[in-house]
C-alpha cells in the first residue's frame, strides 16, 4: 500500500469506522430474522447471531488500526487531552503563554531585522555579483577607505578594468523641481550610464541612461523614482516625454523606476545623469564619487583588486605617484552588502544575543511552571500508573501538553512580532539600513514556528525526564517535598538569575554610556531652538554670483528681522549630518615644508552670525563680518583643538595663517577661534575644523568668474522654532526675496542631535526592555518555587510550629533559600557578563566593559528583588495553623 493511500485511509478512518458499525448492525439485523424465520425465539435469534459474529467492538478496533496510524492518532489524542488541561488550568496556561509569547515574539521581530538587513541578499538580481568601488589611503595617521573617484580616475577604470561587467559612479544632492505645481525642492542621485545596468533592475515605464544621456550638449534627461512618480504626477502614465526644469533645466522624463527599488540604502526622488567632459580629465581630482560595479562571471572581489591595482600602477601619471605613495593610495573593492549595511552588525548582534538570552530565560520559567504542574499532578500519574500507563505514555503525554503550549505561544509571539515589526518601522530610525525591508514573512513565520517548537521541546524534556525517574510517580497523598526533591526547580532558578544579571549589567553599561553621551558638550547649545531650512538659488535661475550672494545676505536680514528671532546664519552643513561632510587638505604656516602634503581637515562654509545661531562660543578672535564678505577678504575661524594642536591655545592662534590646499599663494588670516563641534557624533572626537566665510570666492584659475557656494542651509535661534506660523513667516521672508525658492529639509537641531542618539537610544530601549523582562521573569522563578515548596512543606512547618519553632524562624528559613539562589546565580551570572562584555565594548563610550559600580547595582538589583520574592511565601508559611493543617491530613 502507497503512503497516499494510507494516508487517504487514514483521513477517512472515522467514517471507514461508521460505515464498519452499519454493516455489523445489519448483519446481525439479517441474522437474526434468518434465525426467527427458522422458528427460533427473537431474544434467543439475537444472541445466537451475536455468537455467530464475534465481539463486534474487536473486529472494528482491528479495522481501525489498519486504517490509522498509531503514533499519529496517540499524538493527536494527547493534542486533545492537552487542550483540556489548558482549558482546565486557565491561570496556569495563560502565565505559560503569556511567557512564550513574550520570549518567542521579541525574538522573532529581531530575526526579522536582522534577516532583512544582515541575511537576506540585496534587491537586485545576483546581488553577490555587486561591489562598492573605493580607494583607501592613509596620510599623518588618518586613514580613510572611502575615498571615490574623480571623473579622471573613473574613466580611466571605466575603460581599463578587466572585472567589471558594468561599472559606474553616483553622488547625490538636492536640486529645485519646477513645471509640475509649487517649487519642490527633490532629493537626487546622480549616475553615469553603468550604475544602473549594475544593479539590474529595469524601469516600470521607459528606459535606463544610455551614452547619450552622458555626454555634454545632448538633450537633459530625468527618471522619477516610483513614490515621487506617485506623489507629484498622481501615477500618471502619460509622464514619459514629459518636460519639467530641474535646477531651471529642462529635462525629458525617460523613465520611472518600481515601488521596489531603492537605490542602495537611499530614496532618492529623481535620478539624473552625470556628465563629464569626453577629453582631457585630471587624473587628480576630489575623492568624491561613489563606484559600484557588476563582477563578471567567476571574478571574486580579490580578484577584482588586484585588477584595480594593475590599472593604478600601469595608467596612474608620474606627477601623481609622488603623491599616491605617500598617502599608500590603493584601490578598496568590497561586496556593496557592506557598505549598504556598515557597522549596523555589531549593534544588532548584541540585540539578538540579548533577546536570545530572554528566551532560554522564559523557557526556564515556564519549565519551572511546568514541572511544578506535573508534580501537582502525581497522584493522577500514580493511578495511571497501577492502570497499566507507562513512564514513556506518560512523558509523551506532558512532552505533548509542552508543545501545544509551545505553539499556542508561538502562535501569538508572532503577533507581537507583527506589532513590534509595524511599529519599528514608523519610528525615525535612519541609523538601520534596510529598515523598509523588514517584514514578518515565511522566513519569519519559520523561524518562530522552530522557537515554539524548541522552547516546547526545553522545557517539555526537563518534565519528561523527570517523570521517569525512579520514584518520581508517586501517590502517596500529601508527601512531603524537600530542599533535594526540588533540585531541578532551583537549578532553573539559579540559571534565570544569572541570564537576568548578564542583561543587567548589558543594560547599566548602555546606561552609563547614554548618561556619558548626553553630558558631552556638542558645541552648541539648545538644539530646540534652531530652526534649519535648506536653500538653494541655481545659476540657471540667477546666473551672476554677485546676485546670489545678495539675495543670501538679504535672506538674512529679512529672517533676522521675524518676531522673536534672536539671531540667523547660513551654513553649508548641520552639525553631526553624516551625509554633508567635507574635507580638504589644510597647510599651516610655519608647520609643513613647501610641497610637503598637510593632513586632511573638516571644512565649512559660514555666514556671520551663524555662530550665534548655533550657539557655539567664540573662545578668541572675533566672528565673520559682512564686510569680510563684500570685499572678499581671505580670512577664516578654527575649531579649538585645531588651535592647541598647532600653537597650544586658543589665543595664540589667531593672527596665523592656513591655506586650503598643499600649494599655492591662498593663505587666509586665522581671526577666530570656535569652541569644538562635534561633528560626526558625541561618541567620536571632535575634528580639527576650519571655517570658511560664504559668499563670493576668486576663480580658481585666470579668467573664470567668480565662485559661490548657492546651496546653503539657513540656522534660525528662536524659541518659536518649529511651530508652524513660525515657519510660514520664515517662508513668507525668504519669498520676499525670491518668490521661486523652495524651502527643503526643515528640521530642528535637536532632530539632528536626536538623529545621532538614535542608535544608542534604540539599543538602550530594547536592552533595557530585555532587562526588564528579564529581571520580572527571576523574581516570578524565585517567588514561584519558593510558594510550591512552601505549599509543599505545609505539613513540616506545622510540626516545626508545634514543636516551639517561631514564625521568624520559619520566615528565615524560606528566605535563606531564597537568597541562596540569588548569590549562586549571581556569582554564575558575574562569571558570564565578564565573559560577553567584549562583544558590547564597541558601543560603549565613557565606561568601561568591566565598569565595577555597574556591575555592583545589577548584583544589587538581582540580590534585592531575589529577597523581596522571598518575603511573601516566607510569610505565608510562618502563618500556617499547626492544628488545622494536621487535622486536614
Amino acid at each position: 500500500m502507497s503512503w497516499l493511500e494510507s494516508w487517504r485511509r487514514f483521513r477517512r478512518r472515522d467514517e471507514a469506522d461508521a460505515e464498519q458499525r452499519e454493516e455489523l448492525e445489519f448483519y446481525l439485523d439479517v441474522t437474526t430474522e434468518e434465525l426467527i424465520a427458522r422458528g427460533m425465539d427473537p431474544q434467543a435469534a439475537r444472541e445466537a447471531a451475536r455468537r455467530k459474529l464475534g465481539s463486534p467492538t474487536l473486529i472494528r478496533e482491528e479495522i481501525y488500526r489498519m486504517n490509522t496510524w498509531t503514533f499519529l492518532e496517540g499524538l493527536l489524542r494527547d493534542a486533545r487531552h492537552a487542550l483540556r488541561m489548558i482549558r482546565r488550568n486557565p491561570g496556569f496556561s495563560a502565565a505559560a503563554i503569556l511567557s512564550l509569547a513574550l520570549g518567542i515574539g521579541a525574538n522573532t521581530a529581531i530575526f526579522s531585522v536582522v534577516n532583512a538587513v544582515l541575511i537576506r541578499p540585496l534587491p537586485y538580481p545576483d546581488a553577490d555579483a555587486l561591489v562598492g568601488v573605493f580607494n583607501s589611503g592613509e596620510l599623518h595617521g588618518r586613514r580613510s577607505n572611502d575615498m571615490g573617484f574623480g571623473p579622471g580616475l573613473y574613466a580611466v577604470w571605466r575603460e581599463s578594468s578587466e572585472a567589471f561587467e558594468e561599472f559606474g559612479v553616483w553622488g547625490q544632492g538636492a536640486a529645485t523641481l519646477t513645471g509640475a505645481g509649487d517649487p519642490d525642492q527633490v532629493h537626487t542621485v546622480t549616475v553615469t550610464q553603468g550604475v544602473l545596468p549594475a544593479l539590474g533592475v529595469q524601469p516600470l515605464l521607459g528606459r535606463w541612461f544610455s551614452a547619450e544621456d552622458d555626454t555634454p550638449g545632448t538633450p537633459q534627461t530625468v527618471i522619477l523614482s516610483h513614490a515621487y512618480w506617485l506623489r507629484r504626477f498622481g501615477g500618471d502614465g502619460g509622464v514619459l516625454g514629459r518636460q519639467v526644469m530641474i535646477d531651471s533645466v529642462s529635462r525629458q522624463v525617460i523613465g520611472v523606476m518600481p515601488r521596489s527599488f531603492r537605490f542602495l540604502d537611499l530614496e532618492p526622488d529623481v535620478l539624473l545623469p552625470q556628465r563629464f567632459a569626453t577629453a582631457n580629465l585630471p587624473f587628480f581630482e576630489p575623492f568624491s564619487l561613489s563606484g559600484v560595479a557588476r563582477l563578471k562571471p567567476g571574478v571574486t572581489v580579490e580578484g577584482a583588486n588586484r585588477d584595480a591595482a594593475r590599472i593604478l600602477q600601469q595608467q596612474m601619471p608620474e606627477d601623481f605617484r609622488a603623491y599616491a605613495d605617500e598617502v599608500q593610495l590603493r584601490p578598496n573593492l568590497r561586496p556593496l552588502k557592506q557598505d549598504v549595511v556598515g557597522d549596523i552588525s555589531t549593534v544588532l548582534g548584541v540585540l539578538a544575543g540579548a533577546l536570545g538570552l530572554v528566551f532560554l530565560l522564559v523557557c526556564a520559567n515556564v519549565a519551572n511552571l511546568v514541572l511544578v504542574r506535573a508534580q501537582a499532578r502525581t497522584q493522577e500519574f500514580a493511578i495511571r500508573a497501577a492502570l497499566g500507563a507507562g513512564r514513556r505514555r506518560i512523558a509523551r503525554e506532558l512532552l505533548v501538553e509542552s508543545l501545544t503550549l509551545g505553539l499556542l505561544g508561538g502562535a501569538c509571539g508572532v503577533a507581537l512580532a507583527y506589532g513590534a515589526v509595524q511599529s519599528l518601522k514608523v519610528q525615525d530610525l535612519s541609523a538601520i539600513p534596510r529598515l523598509a525591508e523588514v517584514a514578518v514573512d515565511a522566513e519569519t513565520l519559520a523561524f518562530a514556528l522552530a522557537g515554539s517548537v524548541a522552547a516546547s521541546l526545553l522545557f517539555g524534556l526537563i518534565a519528561a525526564l523527570q517523570c521517569g525517574l525512579p520514584g518520581w510517580v508517586v501517590g502517596a497523598r500529601g508527601a512531603s517535598l524537600g530542599l533535594e526533591q526540588l533540585r531541578t526547580q532551583n537549578v532553573l532558578v539559579v540559571a534565570q538569575v544569572a541570564l537576568a544579571l548578564v542583561l543587567l549589567v548589558a543594560s547599566g553599561l548602555l546606561i552609563r554610556s547614554f548618561m556619558a553621551l548626553r553630558s558631552v558638550e556638542p558645541g552648541f547649545t539648545r538644539a530646540e531652538s534652531v530652526q534649519a531650512v535648506s536653500i538653494a538659488i541655481p545659476d540657471t535661475q540667477v546666473p551672476e554670483p554677485e546676485r546670489v550672494a545678495q539675495m543670501q545676505a538679504d535672506i538674512v536680514e529679512g529672517v533676522g528681522r521675524l518676531p522673536g528671532v534672536e539671531a540667523v546664519g547660513l551654513t553649508d552643513s548641520l552639525p553631526m549630518d553624516p551625509d554633508n561632510q567635507n574635507g580638504m587638505t589644510i597647510a599651516v604656516e610655519g608647520v609643513f615644508e613647501p610641497g610637503e602634503i598637510p593632513p586632511f581637515r573638516r571644512i565649512k562654509w559660514v555666514s556671520p552670525g551663524l555662530f550665534a545661531a548655533q550657539g557655539t562660543r567664540l573662545l578668541a578672535g572675533r566672528d565673520f563680518a559682512w564686510e569680510d564678505l563684500t570685499q572678499r577678504r581671505r580670512v577664516a575661524i578654527v575649531s579649538e583643538s585645531m588651535a592647541r594642536e598647532y600653537w597650544g591655545e586658543p589665543a595664540a592662534a589667531v593672527g596665523k595663517r592656513v591655506r586650503p590646499g598643499p600649494t599655492g599663494d591662498s593663505w587666509m588670516e586665522v581671526v577666530g577661534v570656535a569652541e569644538d563641534v562635534y561633528e560626526a557624533g558625541a561618541d567620536k572626537p571632535a575634528p580639527l575644523l576650519v571655517y570658511f566665510r560664504t559668499g563670493l570666492d576668486q576663480p580658481r584659475q585666470p579668467g573664470q568668474p567668480l565662485s559661490i557656494r548657492r546651496s546653503l542651509i539657513l540656522e534660525i535661534r528662536s524659541d518659536r522654532a518649529g511651530a508652524g506660523s513660525f515657519l510660514r513667516e520664515v517662508r513668507a521672508a525668504i519669498h520676499a526675496v525670491n518668490p521661486n525658492l523652495p524651502l527643503t529639509e526643515v528640521r530642528t537641531l535637536d532632530a539632528m542631535y536626536r538623529r545621532m542618539m538614535a542608535r544608542t537610544s534604540f539599543l538602550l530601549v530594547l536592552l533595557g526592555v530585555a532587562g526588564s523582562m528579564a529581571l520580572t521573569l527571576a523574581v516570578i522563578g524565585v517567588y514561584g518555587v519558593l510558594a510550591y515548596a512552601a505549599g509543599r512543606r505545609r505539613r513540616e512547618m506545622s510540626i516545626r510550629v508545634a514543636l516551639g519553632a517561631r514564625p521568624e524562624q520559619v520566615k528565615g528559613l524560606f528566605v535563606r533559600q531564597g537568597a541562596l539562589l540569588a548569590c549562586v546565580g549571581c556569582v554564575a551570572g558575574l562569571g558570564a557578563a565578564v565573559g560577553l562584555s567584549r562583544w558590547v565594548s564597541s558601543l560603549l563610550f565613557g565606561v568601561t566593559p568591566l565598569d565595577p559600580a555597574t556591575y555592583a547595582a545589577a548584583a544589587l538589583a538581582v540580590c534585592g528583588a531575589a529577597l523581596a520574592a522571598s518575603y511573601l511565601p516566607a510569610r505565608q508559611a510562618s502563618a500556617v495553623d499547626p492544628a488545622e493543617s494536621l487535622r486536614a491530613d
